[in-house]
């Protein structure tokens, strides 16, 4: 398997990993096994809710959920992708690594999440490897890329499962999947024995799209019956 990266560089938003024949070999057990696992602990699935909040043992699930045909055609066909190179990786906008499956039918494709710390270059940290006697170490002169085995959601010919919303969504636009208060709700939410609004009318006229989706998230998820409006605004 050589897998895709997935960045945030709008021209080059697809790239392949070329690895060696071992490699290959050993990333593709490893994805296969991460899927393997992460749907091993699931009891329940839910329908995808932002609200909800994920016991140990459940999962979201959102059915007919649309992947960009380019990257399934470039995990179907890894060779028709652009080749990543070392001297990328310094500037790479790399936010997610895709896995994939299409034996026997299936199309499945495997993500799990990226960020800056999983690539090691040398000037920005400080790496050693062994040398032939074990004993002697020299400093990283290369970058190098680290995979994991943690995966964070499974696409499964149509239907994405993922366990955690606030990985998913650096992967994923869920935003239509969010639905907006509508007054009535604000009108709620403003009233809360735990908040003081002295102008509901002009809060409601100053919501946007993006504070009524909020408003919706806290209402649906019950936040404010278990928690103060200090330590929200804290952690805000």
């Amino acid at each position: 398997m050589n897998p895709i990266l997935l960045t945030k560089d709008e021209e080059r938003p697809f790239l392949r990993l070329d690895l060696d024949q071992a490699a290959a070999l050993e990333a593709g057990e490893m994805f296969l096994a991460g899927a393997e696992a992460f749907v091993r602990g699931v009891e329940q699935v839910v329908t995808f809710d932002p609200g909800y909040k994920l016991h140990d043992d459940e999962c979201f699930e959102i059915h007919d959920f649309p992947i960009n045909d380019d990257l399934i055609g470039f995990c179907r066909q890894p060779l028709a992708a652009e080749r990543v190179e070392a001297a990328d990786f310094a500037s790479l906008p790399i936010n997610g690594i895709v896995g994939y499956d299409f034996s026997a039918g299936q199309r499945k494709l495997i993500f799990q999440n990226f960020d800056s710390r999983r690539v090691l270059i040398p000037g920005r940290r400080f790496a050693l490897l062994p040398m032939a006697d074990a004993s002697t170490f020299r400093q990283l002169t290369r970058p190098v890329l680290l995979l994991d085995a943690n995966i964070t959601a499974v696409w499964d010919n149509g239907v994405l499962k993922f366990k955690s919303f606030h990985l998913a969504k650096q992967l994923f636009d869920l935003s239509a999947y969010f639905t907006e208060a509508t007054d009535e709700q604000i009108a709620q939410f403003t009233s809360h024995s735990r908040l003081c609004c002295a102008d509901s009318v002009r809060f409601t006229n100053a919501c946007t799209t993006w504070s009524r989706t909020k408003i919706a998230l806290i209402l649906r998820g019950g936040i404010l019956d278990r928690t103060t409006g200090d330590i929200i605004r804290d952690a805000a």
